[in-house]
């Protein structure tokens, strides 16, 4: 994709990603890998152009008749085998509703502003390097590789760990309250679960989670399968629109079909 047309949707002056050699890709390594050791957080702030945000917001907006309905609860471990004997009000027992509506890959077009940062190769080389990967592939899941969750009045992602290591997004459109993400910066390890430090993340959640600013346009890159974390429940008519990409240090990854099929069943069309 030519640069001129690339530059339309993300703001090349401020994130010369095509240009590796560029002192502000360096600079951009540095603090992003400062930030993600530190807050297994990175936020590329006003990576997208407001006039890019706005399009993107009505073509998914359009797209909402189409997409799928996801409303249950479920536990913060919901990729993690069950077991039982846990005692009331472990961690492992308490469920977190979970509702909002999910736009397909296969929903978005192909000439989708979305689709073009998606597939633009320097993101990708940069988020690789970033991350510290020898490969970096691009999800071949015709469902979600590509994907938007729309969260209207009442909607929320309760308490979770991700299921892969690495979650990359872009935020869209704030409500006009609530909405807000909120989490725990590794308060697990691939050792020690700290349920003892999640107890008391849930029991007071105002107290102890940390709610970073997040404006529209931002790209961010979140470490979610060791960082326990929700979306706060949408208030107001505004929906809350985040887009999500997903790679995978291993070519021709799907997701979990347990996943797929609810949200087959919650299609709206």
């Amino acid at each position: 994709m030519p640069a001129s047309d690339i530059n339309q949707i993300i703001d090349l002056e401020r994130y010369p990603l095509d240009q590796p050699d560029h002192p502000t890709y360096a600079q951009l390594l540095a603090a992003g890998r400062r930030s993600l050791e530190d807050k297994a957080l990175f936020s590329m702030a006003q990576f997208v152009r407001a006039e890019a945000i706005v399009a993107m917001v009505k073509e998914l907006e359009a797209l909402l008749p189409l997409s799928c309905r996801f409303d249950q609860a479920r536990d913060a471990y919901t990729y993690a085998p069950r077991e039982s004997g846990w005692p009331e009000n472990h961690p492992r027992r308490q469920v977190h509703q979970c509702a909002y509506n999910q736009v397909l890959n296969y929903q978005i077009p192909n000439d989708s502003s979305l689709r073009q940062i998606y597939y633009w190769q320097p993101l990708a080389d940069f988020l690789r390097i970033l991350c510290g990967y020898e490969t970096f592939y691009r999800s071949e899941c015709p469902h979600l590789a590509l994907t938007s969750k729309i969260a209207g009045a009442g909607d929320t992602d309760g308490w979770h760990y991700d299921s892969n290591d690495v979650v990359f997004s872009l935020l869209l459109q704030h409500p006009e309250a609530g909405g807000e993400f909120e989490y725990a910066p590794y308060i697990r390890s691939q050792t020690d679960e700290n349920y003892a430090g999640i107890s008391v993340l849930l029991a007071d959640p105002e107290h102890n989670a940390e709610r970073p600013p997040m404006a529209l346009g931002d790209f961010n890159v979140f470490m979610g399968d060791l960082s326990l974390h929700r979306v706060t429940p949408v208030e107001g008519t505004r929906k809350r629109i985040v887009a999500l990409f997903s790679y995978d240090r291993n070519p021709g990854t799907t997701f979990d079909q347990w996943y797929i099929r609810q949200l087959s069943q919650g299609l709206l069309n």
